[in-house]
Formats: structure tokens, C-alpha cells, sequence
């Protein structure tokens, strides 16, 4: 990615900002150990056991603008959150097992361990109340708040912050200037904090800390801990194409198989290896072909009555419109055709490449 710019030419070197940015993201410090991060947990199993291997990623893009306004967005968040709300930021915490830095804590002000070491603080706006509290920070593309919106935070992103919990009440603090390390804090309600990169939206989830959901956490980092190599561990996603986190993996073409795809087949078809393999896929595939058909039919019904329906809210619901504008002319390549025929002017072609291949899939009826 070059620099773009409206600057005239004065012979004068513009510096690439992305290069730069990408640069001082690959060297930032980031641990080789074999130790699982509460950001991988609950994630996917493969991903996570090639972290814990020590396997080198075999894809670092230089398209992460995305990533890196996030990072930069973060680090903004932080200091506001450490300077305006007396939070105590980017906290080191392990097991042995587990390493992971939490965003955000405060500690409650009815056990605070050290209360005295505040008085440097600003304490206008210092965040203490009877209880402790960890934070997450996510940011995110508007697309991605949406469905935060809609859905609500995934399973991995409630792991990642309550194994941060569980790690500072077990004592898994490690060399804080001010915090007593390797003793148990209090921690009593976990919080997930999303900030879109686009607009600053925020969106805030938060709820009282959970031992079970801890317990599901720490089992599935086990499941990966135990695996004897990476490929033993299933791949969780649906794969490049299909997942936002498998198009963004460091170790997608690991996973996939992608130096060995051939004739544009789909990374996914390592996943047919057999006839059994097969026999599933097809099953799938019926059966989420009746499902849509009924859905589909479902949809373009209620879509009708909406037809006349003034945009508003409705119980839980929300309706707007868009579009609905005049277009403008466009060309009509048939009446262009017919006029260079009239000319007795050769119509250029190009090359037309194949036809898309579609796929049937019925069910075999079944004999008596």
C-alpha cells in the first residue's frame, strides 16, 4: 500500500504511513512461550495449539489497517481509563499455563490493598465502589458492533475476560509496581467493553463473575494443551472465505492446505476425505437447502405485508427503508450490438472464462 496524496510533487520524500505502521506492529514485543492466552481460549482448538507449538505463521499481511487503528484505538482507551478513572491497565497475569495481560482492573475500595498509593492519582473521577471489576476492550468495524448489538459478546470474548478474573483472584498477578503480586484479588463482576473504530460507538456488557463459565474456559485450553501436535486439534471455524478469523489467521495456510489447492477448488474440500466425509457434507447441505427454501418463502410473505408499513419501532423491532431513487440511464449493450452489426463492425469479445459449476443434491429414496 503506497502513500496517496493531493501534495504536489516538491521532490520531497512523503513518508509511507502503512509501511511504517506494519513495521512497528511486527516488532512489537510478542511472547514465543508455549503458553495459551486467554484471547485464543475458546477461539479455535487448531489455532490455539499452533500458538502453544511455537509454529512460526506462515501469513503476515500488510493489509491490517483495520488491526492496527484498533491497537492505536486501544492504546488511547487504556490511558483514558488509567488517568481519568484511576484503573489499574494492561495487567500481567499467569498460572504457568496461562499468560494473558487484562485491559483494565479496579480493585473494590472495601478491601482496597493498597488505598494509600491512590493519593498520587487524580481522584475526581476514580472508579472505586464495594466491588472489583476486570475489563476487556474490543474495538471493532461497524459491521462487527452490529452483530455485538444484535447477538451479544461470543463465548470466547466472556472466556477470555473471566480466565483474566480467575487469574487475579488466584493470585496470578505478576511484578506490579503497586498491586501485591502473587496474592488473590478480588474480582466480583467481569466487563466487555466495545468501541467501534469507525464512529466511537460503545457498547457495554457486563455481568457478575461466573466459576462455571471459568471451569468450561480452562477445560478447552486443557483439550489444546494436551494435543501432542497441532493437526491432532479440530479446526473450529468454517475456514478462508467463510470466517473473518480464518481469513485473518496467521497460520491459514498451515491449517488449509492452501499451497496445495489446485483448479480454484475450495480450501474446504480437505475437509472430504472420505466417503463417510462426503455422505455428511450432503446431508448438510439437504438439509439446510430445506430450511432455507422454507425460510425464504417465510421471508418474501412478511416482506410483502411490510410493503406499506411507515418506518418506526415496533415492539422490538426497528423498520427503516433505503433506496426506492431513480436510477440514471445506463448503457443497453443489445441495442450497442445492434448498431455495430448494422456497421458491419466486427463486436469485440474477450475471453469468456467458464460457467459457474452449480451443485444438485437430492435425498435417495429410501427401499422397503
Amino acid at each position: 500500500m503506497t502513500t496517496n496524496s493531493t501534495a504536489k510533487p516538491l521532490g520531497v520524500p512523503i513518508p509511507d504511513l502503512w509501511k511504517g505502521a506494519h513495521r512497528d506492529d511486527r516488532a512489537r514485543p510478542r511472547s514465543r512461550q508455549r503458553l495459551l492466552g486467554p484471547s485464543s481460549i475458546g477461539l479455535c482448538r487448531r489455532r490455539a495449539a499452533y500458538e502453544v507449538h511455537g509454529t512460526w505463521p506462515t501469513d503476515l499481511d500488510d493489509n491490517k489497517h483495520g488491526a492496527i487503528l484498533g491497537t492505536w484505538l486501544h492504546e488511547g482507551i487504556l490511558r483514558v481509563l488509567r488517568e481519568q478513572y484511576g484503573a489499574w491497565t494492561e495487567l500481567e497475569l499467569t498460572d504457568g499455563v496461562i499468560l494473558g495481560h487484562a485491559d483494565a482492573y479496579w480493585a473494590p475500595d472495601r478491601s482496597h490493598p493498597h488505598r494509600q498509593a491512590l493519593s498520587h492519582r487524580a481522584t475526581e473521577g476514580l472508579q472505586l465502589s464495594g466491588v472489583g471489576v476486570v475489563e476487556d476492550i474490543k474495538t471493532k468495524s461497524t459491521r462487527a458492533l452490529d452483530v455485538v448489538v444484535r447477538q451479544g459478546p461470543s463465548q470466547a470474548e466472556w472466556f477470555q475476560v473471566h480466565l483474566y478474573a480467575h487469574l487475579l483472584r488466584t493470585g496470578g498477578l505478576k511484578d506490579h509496581p503497586e498491586l501485591p503480586t502473587g496474592e488473590p484479588l478480588p474480582v466480583d463482576v467481569v466487563r466487555l467493553r466495545y468501541v467501534g473504530r469507525e464512529y466511537g460507538q460503545v457498547v457495554v456488557h457486563q455481568r457478575p463473575y461466573d466459576e462455571d463459565v471459568t471451569k468450561q474456559a480452562l477445560a478447552w485450553a486443557e483439550d489444546v494443551l494436551a494435543a501432542p501436535e497441532p493437526e491432532a486439534m479440530p479446526r473450529d471455524l468454517d475456514g478462508p472465505g467463510l470466517s473473518i478469523i480464518c481469513d485473518n489467521c496467521p497460520f491459514r495456510s498451515a491449517c488449509w492446505n492452501l499451497d496445495q489447492l489446485t483448479d480454484d477448488r475450495a480450501p474446504q474440500t480437505v475437509l472430504a476425505e472420505d466417503t463417510a466425509a462426503i455422505t455428511e457434507a450432503l446431508g448438510a447441505y439437504a438439509d439446510a437447502a430445506e430450511i432455507e427454501s422454507a425460510a425464504k418463502k417465510r421471508k418474501a410473505k412478511a416482506r410483502k405485508m411490510l410493503d406499506a408499513a411507515d418506518p418506526g419501532t415496533y415492539g422490538a423491532f426497528k423498520l427503516s427503508w433505503s433506496g426506492g431513487k431513480p436510477r440514471p440511464p445506463e448503457p443497453d449493450p443489445e441495442a450497442m450490438i445492434r448498431v455495430l452489426e448494422g456497421l458491419g463492425i466486427d463486436i469485440p469479445l474477450r475471453p469468456g472464462g467458464r460457467t459457474s459449476r452449480t451443485i444438485s443434491v437430492s435425498r435417495v429414496p429410501e427401499t422397503g
